[in-house]
C-alpha cells in the first residue's frame, strides 16, 4: 500500500464547500503520479522517451461521505491486479476521522506509442506494481 496525505483545497471543492465528484478523479491521479515516480517510472520519462504509453482506459468511482474545505484527508493506494498489458490500482480516500469517503478505481494499460495496441508491461514496472499488491 501506498499513502498520501494532504487537505481538502478551495479549487477542489463545488458551492457547498465540498470536493465536486469529478475532482476525485483528479486528486487520484494526483496521487497516481507521485507512486509511480516513487516506484522509479517517471510519466515525463515515458511520455518523453519510452517506446510504450501508460493510457488511463476505465475509471469509476464510488462516494461515501463528503469530504470538506481544509479537511485533512489520507489516500491508501493499492494495485488491486496486474495483468498482461494492464494494471488496476485502487484508491481509498479517507477523512480526517479515517471514516472511508470514496474509492477510486483506475485501469493503466500500455500501449506501443508508434501504433497504439497493447503491449506487455514492462518488467521492471511490474515487479515494482508488485510489491504494491
Amino acid at each position: 500500500m501506498y499513502k498520501y496525505e494532504s487537505y481538502v483545497k478551495l479549487p477542489e471543492t463545488d458551492a457547498a464547500g465540498i470536493v465536486f465528484f469529478a475532482n476525485y478523479i483528479r486528486l487520484a491521479h494526483d496521487v497516481y503520479e507521485k507512486f509511480i515516480e516513487e516506484i522509479g517510472f517517471s510519466l515525463y520519462h515515458v511520455i518523453t522517451e519510452a517506446d510504450f504509453y501508460l493510457l488511463i482506459a476505465h475509471t469509476e468511482a464510488d462516494y461515501k461521505q463528503p469530504l470538506k474545505l481544509n479537511e485533512k484527508y489520507s489516500v491508501h493506494l493499492n494495485v488491486e491486479k496486474i495483468g498482461k498489458t494492464s494494471f488496476t490500482l485502487s484508491y481509498e480516500f479517507y477523512n480526517s476521522k479515517n471514516e472511508l469517503a470514496a474509492v477510486v478505481k483506475t485501469v493503466h494499460v500500455t500501449v506501443k506509442k508508434t501504433t497504439g495496441k497493447p503491449v506487455l508491461i514492462e518488467e521492471n514496472l511490474k515487479l515494482n506494481l508488485s510489491k504494491h499488491v
